[in-house]
C-alpha cells in the first residue's frame, strides 16, 4: 500500500497544479496513518474527539505532503 501511496503522489505533483496533498485517517486507523508515514506525509495536527463514528467520538489526524518534499 505504501508503494501505491507514493506512486499516486508522484503522479499527482507532475501531472496537476498542486502543492500540497493531505490524508485525513481517522485517529483509531493506525494502519493508514502507518502507510502515510512511510509514504513520507508529516503529521500536521490532531483534532480530538471531532468524527462521529459508530456511536462514539474519535479522533481526526492530519498528514500532508508538499511539493516541495520530494
Amino acid at each position: 500500500m505504501t508503494e501505491a501511496v507514493k506512486l499516486m503522489v508522484e503522479y499527482c505533483f507532475k501531472t496537476f497544479d498542486i502543492t500540497r496533498i493531505f490524508a485525513r485517517p481517522f485517529g483509531t486507523n493506525k494502519s493508514s496513518q502507518r502507510v502515510l508515514e512511510k509514504a513520507g506525509f508529516t503529521l500536521e495536527g490532531c483534532f480530538e474527539k471531532t468524527l462521529f463514528k459508530h456511536n462514539e467520538y474519535i479522533d481526526e489526524i492530519i498528514y500532508a505532503k508538499r511539493k516541495t518534499d520530494l
